[in-house]
């Protein structure tokens, strides 16, 4: 299963590349940004593929966050599911070596009166 993720993201990367290589004059044109902030306004003109790169590897970065949100969220209920088991098999444990005390019960013939039989 490894290796097959493996191939798949090389896959993906192999036709990211030959999709740059194919389309290289039409992902250099800049793209002419403005970032107001109040007064003061920033004029950028990036390239195109350094836009899309960027939207890509920023929403990866997002992906792994929720990820490692979820995986220290599984941890943790780990944690407590592993700490209820070991308090669950102490308590067996105390009833599995708990002595018997009860006392025996004898079993004696019982006497049929006659007089009361009908």
């Amino acid at each position: 299963m490894r290796y097959l993720k493996i191939a798949v993201i090389l896959v993906f990367l192999l036709l990211v590349l030959v999709f740059i290589f194919q389309n290289n004059a039409a992902l250099s044109v800049g793209i002419d940004l403005k970032y107001g902030f109040g007064e003061y306004v920033l004029q950028k003109s990036p390239p195109l593929y350094i836009v899309i790169f960027c939207a890509l590897f920023l929403g990866a970065l997002m992906v792994a966050m929720f990820d490692i949100v979820i995986i220290f969220k599984n941890r943790r209920q780990l944690k407590k599911q592993k700490k209820s088991i070991s308090e669950l098999e102490s308590e067996l444990a105390k009833f599995r070596n708990q002595p018997l005390t009860e006392t025996t019960v004898s079993v004696e013939p019982s006497v049929i009166d006659s007089s009361k039989t009908t």
